[in-house]
């Protein structure tokens, strides 16, 4: 995306590239909030346990996998979203430390928990990694001709 403040560009064209630059966030923007909305939708419709908000995740994840919306169009807006993100977590924080009582008397699960399920995770996928690496790849067949 190029700068809409570059010196060397006629007003024009940065009121264009103003324009573009404001059209790129607000599509990646609605499009988060479409997928987010589709996820709230179906965690109410359907009787699973799985929140709304990680449902709309999957779905962008699965129109992204797809390429039927191009990653280009969400781009700026999940960038912009990942250099704010500790701002964001703040109100969450918050009020996690409103019932502070109840951390505290759950302190060891949630630590045991914590540490037992990284360690699950840190040990599969470096065998899994290992064993990607080591096994032998296959030769592409040549076409006798």
């Amino acid at each position: 995306m190029k700068h809409w403040l570059s010196h060397k560009s006629t007003p024009k064209h940065r009121l264009y590239s103003l324009y573009y630059v404001l059209f790129a966030y607000v599509r990646a923007f609605l499009i988060i909030i479409l997928c987010l909305w589709a996820g709230n939708l179906l965690s109410y419709i359907l009787p699973i346990m799985i929140p709304g908000s990680i449902l709309g995740l999957l779905i962008l994840f699965f129109l992204m996998s797809f390429q039927i919306i191009p990653t280009k169009w969400v781009k700026c807006g999940c960038q912009l979203f990942m250099r704010y993100m500790m701002i964001l977590f703040v109100p969450a924080a918050m009020g996690i430390m409103d019932n502070y009582y109840l951390l505290l008397f759950s302190f060891m699960p949630i630590i045991l928990g914590s540490l037992g399920s990284t360690l699950i995770v840190l040990l599969l996928v470096g065998y899994l990694t290992q064993y990607l690496h080591t096994r032998p790849r296959k030769e592409p067949k040549q076409e006798v001709q």
